[in-house]
């Protein structure tokens, strides 16, 4: 069965969107698949930071994108 997880992207998309996500999946590939660059991110699942090579839990996946200007 595939997990369930909530993403919530910080600062575009706070209020979320269930996805399923493919059994096996990193955090990493999940991010791919949203194209997001793993480089400007901080990763919470469950409010408990994970890293990008880590599987993913079902749970609320808390994107935190940095944001930087000029």
């Amino acid at each position: 069965m595939s997990p369930q997880v909530e993403v919530k992207i910080y600062p575009e998309s706070p209020d979320g969107q269930i996805m399923d996500v493919p059994e096996g999946s990193t955090y990493e590939d999940l991010l791919e698949t949203l194209d997001i660059n793993q480089e400007i991110v901080i990763l919470l699942n469950n409010g408990q930071a994970v890293p990008v090579d880590g599987t993913v839990e079902p749970g609320t996946l808390t994107i935190l994108k940095a944001i930087s200007g000029g």
